[in-house]
């Protein structure tokens, strides 16, 4: 049997395992279970996906006061895979996956990840019940989308700060028009990063990096602007 550490896993999660079996199969991938004939998590990543819906659902219908359609987006933000990959690779919990032989480079996949948290969330609700299930969820999904959720929001206001104050500079300077430019984009779908110029009459003033078009068009006119503030209003 391959080594599994129990203790490390259980301290990652934040819950510690009545049933140690249990807490192995929730990071046993089919590959694995294959090769070794063991049980895999794949029926756990099916109980867990149920749960996670409930407990997510409850918690906006108790915390968010919005009509059905709102909420509907809202949960459909929270539960889908790139959440919960974001939560697990938080958590540092990819090191414990045990995989099989083919698949020992895979442990980046998005749905590997995802499948894992669900799995999880089963067996914590298996061996502890809901409400150390729903103490799981909260402290960890729930808790990581409302943070993002905060800063997305918070950032964009930024973003538009960034750009306004940039626009009314120029135009108060009567210096000309300002336009942004996406110069490339890399990294993978789910963290891309972005390099942008911002354009004072065609011309290059600065640019940005962020992980979103957004992100770095507010990089680049926070350069922009305290460059032109430097150089008294000249390109």
């Amino acid at each position: 049997m391959a080594i599994f550490d129990v203790h490390s896993a259980e301290k990652a999660i934040g819950y510690e395992f009545n049933d140690k079996m249990l807490l192995r199969q929730c990071f046993t991938h089919a590959s694995f279970a294959h090769e070794h004939n063991q049980q895999n998590n794949e029926v756990l990543e099916f109980f867990g996906d149920a749960i996670i819906q409930f407990v997510v659902t409850e918690y906006l219908f108790k915390e968010h006061y919005a009509n059905e359609g709102k909420l509907t987006e809202y949960r459909k933000d929270m539960v889908s895979k790139e959440p919960l990959l974001k939560t697990v690779k938080k958590m540092g919990l990819g090191q414990y996956i045990l995989l099989g032989r083919g698949l020992a480079s895979a442990k980046e996949d998005e749905k590997l990840y995802s499948s894992l948290y669900e799995a999880l969330v089963a067996g914590i609700y298996i061996d502890g019940g809901m409400d150390e299930a729903k103490k799981f969820i909260k402290n960890t999904l729930i808790k990581d989308c409302e943070f993002r959720a905060k800063s997305k929001a918070k950032q964009k206001k930024m973003d538009a700060g960034s750009k306004s104050l940039l626009q009314e500079y120029v135009q108060k300077g009567g210096m000309g028009s300002i336009s942004y430019q996406t110069l490339s984009k890399s990294g993978p779908d789910h963290s891309p990063q972005f390099r942008v110029a911002v354009l004072l009459n065609n011309g290059r003033l600065a640019e940005g990096i962020g992980g979103s078009k957004k992100l770095a068009e507010a990089e680049a006119a926070a350069k922009a602007l305290e460059k032109l503030k430097k150089q008294g209003g000249k390109q």
